[in-house]
């Protein structure tokens, strides 16, 4: 949509005959405000959750849940930002490290099977971008803004004693690191189990793990070392959100429907496992 400035020049005839009074100057058009984005996703976290695409004609990708989108790098599961508008910038943070991102729009696309379709806040990127989670933050500086690793490693390297009767080397545990936090998966049952997060080997936050067992589903044990394995909850990101920002955790659980994500965050010498949100993204009924 164009703009255009109108000048109305006024004359005014004196009643005495003088001469009009001499034109004012026209005020000088004030600098457009920035963009208004919507509120933070997640309560006390900058910014919002989004996830890397892949185009729609590409015949394999990492995760069966990467959306695809015909134009966007990155992709919030969302219509909050409708009113934004196109061009906007933003900065974003991959696996691969932070770049800038510019907001395309708001559409709906093809997602999941049966001719599902999802509404997606697209997003271009400077750099390309490896399929995953990717934090979306408002514009600003990119100081501290950072990728962080995640590694499995031996649930005896977490600080913690074991559950009674599990061992380091036993199937029914597993292990990572990420984002200074421990993250300990322990099987407790045929189809359940609970994740532990730790910091500095002190829990500091539990969820239950749950496999499942509905009509038509599979009902072997739950196996923690199955990549594709319903009901499992693992790290699959860390980001440090700036300089002074917190240092988040996505992670990522298979359910029959879809994914579910959820997030770790640390902030200095204190953590918790947030539990009053979460990012489901459905991808096709069982």
């Amino acid at each position: 949509m164009h703009s255009f400035s109108l000048v109305f020049l006024v004359v005014v005839a004196l009643a005495d005959g003088g001469p009009a009074p001499e034109p004012r100057t026209q005020a000088p058009v004030a600098a457009k405000a920035p963009a208004s984005l919507p509120e933070a996703r997640w309560k006390g976290l900058p910014g919002w959750l989004g996830f890397a695409t892949v185009k729609p004609d590409v015949k394999t990708q990492a995760y069966y849940w990467t959306p695809m989108h015909p134009k966007a790098q990155v992709v919030l599961f969302t219509d909050v930002w409708k009113s934004v508008p196109e061009g906007t910038k933003v900065r974003l943070v991959s696996t691969a490290g932070p770049s800038e991102g510019t907001y395309l729009g708001t559409s709906d696309e093809l997602y999941g099977c049966e001719g599902n379709v999802a509404t997606f806040a697209g997003f271009s990127s400077s750099t390309p971008l490896p399929e995953g989670p990717v934090w979306v933050l408002p514009p600003g500086g990119t100081e501290g803004l950072t990728s962080l690793p995640v590694k499995e490693v031996a649930a005896s390297a977490l600080g913690t004693p074991l559950p009674k009767g599990k061992t380091a080397a036993s199937k029914d545990v597993r292990a990572y690191e990420a984002g200074g936090l421990g993250f300990l998966l322990t099987k407790t049952g045929k189809l359940r189990g609970q994740l532990t997060v730790l910091l500095n080997g002190k829990k500091v936050g539990t969820d239950s793990m749950t496999k499942g067992d509905m009509a038509g589903s599979d009902t072997s044990p739950m196996n923690l070392y199955d990549k594709d394995e319903v009901g499992v909850t693992r790290p699959v990101a860390a980001f440090q959100l700036g300089k002074e920002g917190p240092g988040v955790v996505v992670l990522g659980t298979r359910r029959y429907e879809g994914h579910v994500f959820t997030v770790a965050v640390r902030r200095g010498d204190k953590a918790e496992l947030l539990h009053q949100d979460t990012e489901a993204l459905y991808f096709c009924a069982f």
